[in-house]
């Protein structure tokens, strides 16, 4: 999945991994009950019948229907078969098999639109592509079905009336469901670090960062600690990867986040090439010699100048990138769920301790992110063409009822979790123990198992569950917060004086609230998409260069040739369209605020 799928998986991922994880489809049986004529005879039958009378049998359960699953965001294939899957199949009667997407996602939908017929469920990744399927007649009216999916209605009504006026092809009617609608999820953690080994930062002296350039003799200083891991294997501050690039270096997109300016990433490709301060709406090109972007091109080229960036950047994808963070050969990450793999009790509860934990700049400005009533860039739909509606709107009303995605997150009630005398949710001891120690559960696979299928929920994981009144992600919960810490937690929140990072972010007001309009950009043209994959092109082959340049001259010889091959391609048009997108966006906020 491309970064702004693993954040969103992420953030949808660390919400996830952290919060626990199973289902519950709304209000639905265990099994599909007889029809109601024959419920209602049956218990006709047994006011009426004597003591003496035999009992009726009972009729077998429905063989579970088995649904085609296309899901762009997700890294998983084949008939699910695990704890999750079991609890789908006994709430929901329905079996979940997923084709292959992965990094290929984008070609397989457009093969089976090309077919004419789309699985019984696809999870898109833009509106986009919801409208080209609205437009081909592929996919189920959900204003037909309205009756049978009432969590959608009432959890993501206001999601459902944006896509009826913006993804219908004119009719007005819903296709699809916008996923992750509800509060910003806000933890312990926020997504966005950077994450520095903690344990060699205090070794220093803890100097101060007050820019992300600051991070760079740091990083040199960390890497002279401590060169090789315990295998002997060389250790680089900065792990890249080039499977997440789609018009930009993703990598380059990330630093700008830390003053609350989007470089590229964060609006999914709804605004290409432009770059967005989501605290004050400004916007320039991401091109422009002063831009966040450019500046992280730098940060990496002198990072690499100085021998922090591992040579093997240029070709790995991120599972190679992410098993060096677990062998110990990184010092540097920018998101929690990126290091946390060598975060594990051997070295966060060693003697002496190691592990990664927040190293913040003076100007961080990360984001918080806001109240999403319209939800993500992703979206539920369910084929035109299936046999199996009925399954298909059960499934997909599960993933919005706050009941089933309290399991999905959390794990099966009564063992990973439970409600006090009071009626507050808690993780029980064995629940933390499959955490902590990533255990696996009963019926197979590990608690992330369960988000991770889809790697796609109807709604955000801090969004408050009625009948408790608290998030519906464990990680949010108060039982939960401050619990336990390892020796690394500890000496951290000793040396900070906070429990968390939110908390000491909440504390000096270092964060940045996402607005409504990120989620309200109007589908881009197919000329400007065109247009956009063809500047791409030149954009990330170039910025690759760049970082990897022999010298500055080279590196600034890189950048203006790139600039003029935009130019020359029409990047103007591109921001021009952006601009007014933007302006649209921030207008419409208004009327699908809550």
């Amino acid at each position: 999945m491309k970064m702004r799928n693993m954040r969103k998986l992420l953030c949808i991922l660390l919400a996830i991994l952290m919060t626990l994880s199973v289902a519950a489809c709304g209000a639905a049986p265990a099994a599909p009950s007889a029809s109601p004529s024959a419920s209602s005879e049956s218990a006709a039958a047994s006011e009426t019948a004597t003591p003496e009378a035999t009992p009726a049998t009972p009729e077998p359960a429905a063989e579970p229907v088995t649904l085609s699953v296309l899901s762009l965001p997700s890294n998983t294939s084949g008939l699910i078969n695990n704890w999750w899957a079991a609890i789908v199949k006994a709430k929901c009667n329905v079996e979940l098999e997923l084709q292959p997407a992965g990094d290929q996602g984008e070609q397989k939908l457009q093969a089976l639109m090309a077919s004419g017929e789309l699985p019984d469920i696809v999870v898109f990744k833009n509106k986009k592509q919801v409208e080209d399927a609205v437009k081909a007649e592929m996919l189920l009216n959900l204003d037909d079905n309205i009756s049978k999916i009432p969590n959608v209605v009432k959890n993501a009504g206001i999601a459902m009336q944006y896509y009826r006026d913006s993804a219908s092809n004119g009719t007005g009617k819903a296709f699809a469901v916008p996923n992750g609608v509800g509060p910003g999820e806000v933890g312990e953690e926020l997504n966005w670090g950077p994450f520095l080994r903690w344990d060699l930062y205090k070794q220093l002296g803890m100097p101060k960062v007050a820019t992300l350039e600051d991070y760079l003799p740091l990083l040199k200083k960390m890497q002279d600690l401590e060169p090789k891991n315990k295998d002997g294997q060389k250790v680089y501050a900065l792990q890249l990867w080039g499977d997440w690039d789609s018009t930009q270096m993703h990598q380059a997109t990330q630093p700008s986040v830390l003053a609350g300016i989007d470089a590229g990433d964060q609006f999914g490709g709804a605004l290409p090439f432009l770059q967005v301060n989501l605290g004050t709406g400004e916007t320039k090109s991401v091109l422009a010699p002063d831009s966040e972007y450019i500046r992280a091109l730098k940060f990496y080229y002198q990072a690499n100048q100085m021998g922090l960036v591992d040579p093997d950047s240029l070709t790995q994808r991120f599972d190679a990138a992410l098993a060096k963070v677990d062998q110990g050969r990184v010092l540097f990450g920018w998101w929690p769920w990126f290091t946390g793999g060598f975060n594990k009790p051997e070295n966060t509860e060693a003697e002496p301790f190691k592990g990664f934990r927040p190293v913040l700049t003076e100007d961080y400005k990360a984001f918080w992110w806001g109240e999403n009533t319209v939800g993500s860039s992703w979206a539920y739909g369910i084929g035109a063409a299936t046999k199996n509606a009925d399954a298909a709107l059960k499934f997909m009303d599960f993933m919005y009822s706050t009941d089933g995605l309290m399991e999905m997150m959390n794990g099966p009630k009564g063992l990973t979790w439970d409600v006090n005398d009071k009626g507050e949710p808690f993780v029980t001891d064995a629940g933390w123990d499959i955490i902590d120690n990533q255990k696996e559960l009963p019926g197979g696979g590990k608690l992330g198992d369960g988000g991770s299928v889809m790697n796609s929920a109807g709604l955000s994981s801090a969004t408050i569950n009625p009948e408790f009144g608290q998030p519906l992600g464990g990680g949010f919960w108060a039982s939960s917060q401050g619990r336990n810490p390892t020796k690394l937690m500890k000496d951290w929140q000793d040396t900070t004086g906070f429990k968390s990072t939110t908390a000491m972010l909440k504390s000096t007001n270092s964060f940045t609230i996402t607005p409504l309009a990120m989620k309200l950009v109007p589908t881009i043209t197919d000329d400007m998409q065109a247009l956009t994959g063809q500047i791409g092109d030149v954009v990330k082959t170039t910025s690759w260069l760049m970082v990897f340049a022999k010298n500055e001259a080279e590196f600034d010889k890189l950048y203006k040739d790139m600039v003029a091959k935009a130019e020359g391609l029409g990047i103007q048009q591109v921001l021009d369209w952006d601009t007014a997108a933007w302006k649209e966006a921030q207008a419409l906020s208004a009327k699908y605020a809550k």
